[in-house]
């Protein structure tokens, strides 16, 4: 099964997109959410990570060109609200990875116990390849590009951006 049919979106205006899984139906179901910044854009939480959400973001046309319509894209950070495994699944598929100091070590780790992973065969409705099952499925280990503090306010450091929280 392809990236494009495992998920789907919907836009909710000014750059901001709710994607879902659609093939997991589970009321742990997470929300992923893109932000198109101005200088990078961000994924909040990843879902499963059973198919690729970045092939699916390229795939579906939701991270654009560059500035002027440059060939290049802006870069893409993922950012965990926490490491359950339906927010932290598909960490693994990205370069820049964004986390709380609190949650950093399990998911260095890949620690299935921290990050709480009780995955059946019932929830995914649709298997991502033949043969899958869930007991087969762990939060990959991660070791993040971006460990986020207490406080922090300001999205300057993560993004390259003047971005803010406020």
């Amino acid at each position: 099964m392809a990236a494009l049919e495992w998920y789907a979106h919907k836009a909710l205006g000014d750059g901001v997109y709710w994607i879902q899984e659609r093939f997991y139906e589970s009321g742990n179901r997470a929300n992923i959410w893109l932000v198109q910044g101005s200088h990078q854009d961000l994924v909040i939480d990843t879902g499963l990570g059973l198919r690729s959400l970045p092939d699916y973001l390229s795939s579906s046309g939701l991270l654009p060109h560059g500035k002027d319509g440059g060939s290049g894209r802006r870069p893409l950070m993922a950012v965990a609200t926490h490491v359950h495994f339906d927010h932290a699944g598909g960490l693994h598929q990205f370069e820049q990875v964004a986390v709380h100091r609190e949650e950093a070590e399990a998911l260095i780790r890949g620690d299935n116990f921290e990050t709480v992973t009780w995955l059946s065969d019932s929830e995914v409705v649709r298997a991502p390849i033949p043969g899958w099952s869930a007991s087969q499925f762990k939060v990959e280990a991660v070791k993040p590009s971006h460990i986020l503090e207490d406080g922090e306010r300001h999205l300057e450091d993560v993004c390259g951006g003047d971005q803010t929280t406020d």
